[in-house]
Formats: C-alpha cells, structure tokens, sequence
C-alpha cells in the first residue's frame, strides 16, 4: 500500500514529511480506506484518504467520509487545513461537491 500512496505522491507532486499510516481500524470497519498523516512543505498538515475500490463513491460515502475525517482530526488533536482523496472508482457528482465543500481535493487514479 505504501508503494501506491508513494507513487500518487510523485505523479502529483505532493511532498510530505513526518509521514505516517493512520490505524483505520479505529475510525471505520471499511477495509477500502486507508488513512496517511503528513506535513507539507508550507508546514500544513495534510490527510491523505486512499479509497480502493470497484463501486461508485456515493453521497452517503462522502458523508462517512466527513465523519471520519472530523474522528481522525479529534483524535489527534490537531487542526487539518489540507485534505486528499485518492478514488480509483466512478465518483457520484453530489459526492463531489459535498467534498469540495468541505475542503477536500479529490484525484482519481488507476
């Protein structure tokens, strides 16, 4: 998993230091998800969400998203300004906006 994240890092040129796997077990049971926690170089903190799945992101997916986003934040105490969704699935255009405005850039890959 670390080898995919790393080279969506690099073909998106997104640098991160102090980066770290977060458990998802804590925050979610969906095994689709993973959670990385990392510093950029303008020295704001950044979660990364990998979703690797075959079915449609969904509004409903979108919402959960938001709420393990708010857990993943409260649990490590620290304000996030920036937020990374990786999809590798179709993306529903009501998901998107929600996303978008809770401040998360979304980028797909395959």
């Amino acid at each position: 998993m670390k080898d995919k994240i790393n080279e969506l890092l690099v073909k998106h040129k997104i640098l991160l230091k102090n980066f770290r796997t977060i458990e998802t077990g804590n925050f979610t049971k969906k095994r689709s998800l993973s959670i990385f926690f990392g510093v950029d170089l303008s020295q704001f903190r950044t979660l990364l969400y990998l979703r690797d799945a075959k079915s449609r992101f969904v509004s409903k997916d979108a919402i959960s998203l938001i709420e393990i986003d708010k857990k993943v934040q409260s649990s490590e105490n620290k304000i996030v300004k920036k937020k990374i969704l990786f999809l590798n699935s179709a993306l529903c255009s009501k998901a998107a906006k929600i996303l978008n405005e809770n401040g998360f850039m979304i980028y797909d890959f395959v």
